[in-house]
């Protein structure tokens, strides 16, 4: 009987017919809105540490890092750039998996197959098989892993990066099953970021997709591995299930048919996704005509998560990436969130924390039962003329199966075109937007991946004033 491995190593190297370029092309938009967030991601002072850290020790200029060109090894690139892309917290995400595939899967597919000169229809190609091995395997878990302290992300993310690596590279089928079996000994990432709001969460992704690209180079020279490395007595599965109820099942049920990759969420916003759903609420609120001053309290419930943070007053840049009531009184009061809201000036906003002060958080133990196939979120604001307002979300916007996008099935790449023209304007990027997007959208057709590097790799310029802080986060005192 075949091995997991091995059944995901078939789906892998089977022949590309027209159904399945029509898939890759769908991958078009998810390579759109991570690459901007990535090249934005840049700009953080986090960023600028893995920069000076890479740059100290180039090794052979095979990858482009991004905001600095083709100076180091393809592992190396994708360590830099899968922690560019999780620095700005604007990464896509999956709802069911509970984890971040683009910031893993872009970084590691395109620094192997700009090493291995492959061509735009690899590079998707490589991002499809990439984003269905993780999110399929983060399935298994939805979520638990946070429970135990691990992150999710990182963990299943190695998977994925080594397929999608792999994939670049054009590996043969005994040699992906090699390459997942040696990403899987490298899974690692501990969620200890929350004590003090520092940095290892961004480091997370780009140590992902540094170990599967090295563990595709390893496979390639045909370093061996157990092709039980997910369901053996001492595989992945038993080592970070921790006890809870998982169904393996769903790393191969109806796969190569149902593509759980095109559930992949795009971020509106640049804070937890947990989050998201109660910020809709409150910018629908505002978009009623509620002003912060008819405020007198509001009523938040949610699902638990242990990743979200409920006190009122954020401690730190990244604490405010992950706070309820600091989220929903920025929507309130600002009726948007960006990136300038989490600044370390933006988090001290009086005005802002007035309305944070009177938000209160509630865990539903109905919801937490429902999670993470539904993502509800009841939002209810107690007004000083003494009438209550209610508002009830199961699924954030930017999630493929919310309501707005089944209606409506371009929508979804519509706005990624716009936040990646905004999000680069804002981060002093604003003059390679259109370039990114056209690049992007005939990479099917792109004998390589050499333009889009080109874009992608030309200096990072002076930190635009409105986000000079971004991401500069401090422990709290």
């Amino acid at each position: 009987m075949a091995t997991i491995s091995e059944v995901l190593a078939d789906l892998a190297t089977r022949p590309v017919g027209p159904a399945e370029v029509a898939l890759a092309k769908r991958m078009q938009t998810y390579a759109l809105d991570t690459l901007a967030v990535t090249l934005s991601g840049t700009i953080a002072p986090s960023s600028a540490a893995m920069a000076r850290t890479i740059l100290s020790a180039c090794g052979k200029p095979e990858a482009t890092v991004l905001g600095v060109g083709r100076v180091t090894s393809a592992w190396d690139a994708a360590l830099a750039n899968g922690a560019f892309a999780h620095a700005l917290e604007l990464d896509d995400d999956h709802r069911i998996a509970v984890l971040h595939p683009g910031a893993v899967m872009v970084p590691a597919a395109l620094a192997a197959a700009e090493a291995a000169n492959a061509t735009g229809l690899a590079f998707l190609r490589a991002l499809l098989i990439g984003y269905e091995v993780t999110c399929r395997l983060g399935e298994v878990f939805r979520g638990s892993q946070f429970y135990h302290s691990v992150h999710p992300t990182a963990l299943c993310g190695v998977f994925g990066a080594a397929a999608a690596a792999g994939v670049a590279m054009g590996l043969d089928r005994a040699a992906l099953v090699r390459a997942l079996g040696i990403a899987g000994t490298q899974a690692s990432g501990l969620t200890e970021w929350r004590a003090d709001g520092s940095w290892i969460k961004r480091l997370h992704p780009g140590r992902a997709a540094q170990s599967g690209v090295l563990a595709a180079r390893l496979a390639q020279e045909g370093f061996t591995s157990p092709a039980t490395i997910f369901e053996g007595e001492n595989g992945f599965i038993r080592a970070f299930s921790f006890g809870e109820k998982i169904d393996i099942g769903c790393m191969t049920r109806d796969l190569g048919t149902d593509w759980r990759a095109l559930g992949t969420a795009i971020k509106a916003y640049p804070c937890c996704r947990f989050e998201h759903g109660a910020i809709d609420l409150a910018l629908e609120a505002r978009s009623s005509g509620i002003t912060p001053a008819d405020v007198r309290d509001v009523s938040i419930r949610i699902y638990r998560t242990d990743v979200l943070s409920y006190h009122r007053e954020p401690k730190s840049q990244v604490d405010a990436q992950f706070n309820v009531p600091y989220g929903v009184a920025v929507a309130l009061v600002r009726g948007k969130v960006t990136l300038a809201d989490f600044t370390d000036d933006a988090i001290r906003d009086e005005a802002v924390l007035a309305v944070s002060r009177r938000i209160e958080v509630t865990e539903d133990a109905e919801y937490t039962a429902r999670y993470p196939t539904d993502y509800c979120v009841e939002l209810k604001i107690a007004l000083r003329d003494g009438s209550e307002r209610r508002f009830f979300s199961e699924c954030p916007s930017g999630d493929p199966e919310a309501p707005q996008y089944r209606a409506d099935p371009t929508r979804l790449h519509a706005e990624v075109e716009r936040k990646s023209a905004s999000l680069l304007t804002e981060c002093g990027f604003g003059d390679r937007a259109e370039a990114l997007r056209a690049c992007c959208a005939t990479l099917a057709d792109a004998p390589d991946v050499r333009r889009l590097a080109a874009i992608l790799g030309a200096g990072v310029p002076a930190s635009p004033a409105s986000v000079s802080q971004l991401s500069g986060t401090r422990s709290p005192k």
